[in-house]
């Protein structure tokens, strides 16, 4: 399964770099880990019981949450690995906004074995596409750390530049459910000539209701591709999301 020896050349370079700079736990900065066995305790991982299509934990009862049952969505399936709070939320912050890069690799593990149980037929790796202005700002893009060594692993084709946005939108923190769909309605395009005849796996950090990757999936089945799925690292879950 996969283009091994290039992984493995990616690990070592990574375990190189934690010899040579021993990194800090993203929990509780604990020195040559970057998580402790007690910080990965307190992730709190996605149980089963959730929408088959969103990938949102459900209530008893309910086979599909009603979101999905309103609006369907172009993507067959959305997991997200755990919840977006204390370890996991902190990983990401880093990641996200302080260059932490070592924890992609590390987040990228974890979702390696979350892909392999899922056993979905993927040919291709998107990550979901930022902005200009704010990749210019930031000066890269997390999710494309996140789904490099998964394309590695698991010898997927990856193509950062199958997807772009082509409308600037704001940030969606603090928007509600209505307002994130409304502001990245259109954000996207595929490319048909990269994308087309191809089950696509679109990779991001964090969903918090899922408009965004409903849209990327949009674009994606519009310009041809066969089949989009999507994961994520983390999970925001109104009562256990921090704040």
């Amino acid at each position: 399964m996969g283009n091994r020896p290039f992984y493995q050349f990616y690990r070592f370079f990574w375990l190189g770099l934690d010899w040579l700079f021993p990194p800090l736990c993203c929990g509780c900065n604990q020195s040559g880990t970057r998580i402790c066995d007690a910080c990965r305790d307190q992730v709190m991982e996605m149980g089963e019981n959730i929408c088959p299509y969103c990938g949102i934990p459900l209530g008893t009862g309910n086979l599909i949450c009603p979101e999905c049952q309103e609006l369907k969505p172009a993507y067959l399936s959305l997991r997200s690995w755990a919840i977006y709070n204390g370890p996991i939320r902190e990983a990401i912050h880093r990641l996200k906004y302080k260059g932490d890069f070592g924890l992609a690799d590390t987040l990228s593990e974890f979702l390696i074995k979350e892909i392999a149980d899922l056993k979905w037929d993927i040919d291709m790796i998107i990550p979901v596409p930022l902005s200009s202005g704010r990749k210019d700002e930031r000066g890269y893009n997390q999710a494309a750390l996140i789904g490099f060594p998964i394309g590695l692993f698991f010898n997927y084709a990856y193509r950062p530049n199958g997807l772009k946005r082509i409308r600037e939108t704001i940030s969606q923190v603090g928007l509600s459910r209505e307002e994130r769909l409304i502001n990245v309605k259109n954000a996207f395009e595929a490319d048909p000539k990269v994308v087309a005849g191809k089950s696509i796996l679109v990779v991001d950090d964090v969903c918090t209701t899922g408009s965004t990757i409903r849209a990327c999936a949009e674009a994606l089945v519009s310009a041809g591709a066969a089949a989009v799925y999507a994961i994520t690292v983390a999970r925001a879950i109104p009562g256990y999301t921090d704040k």
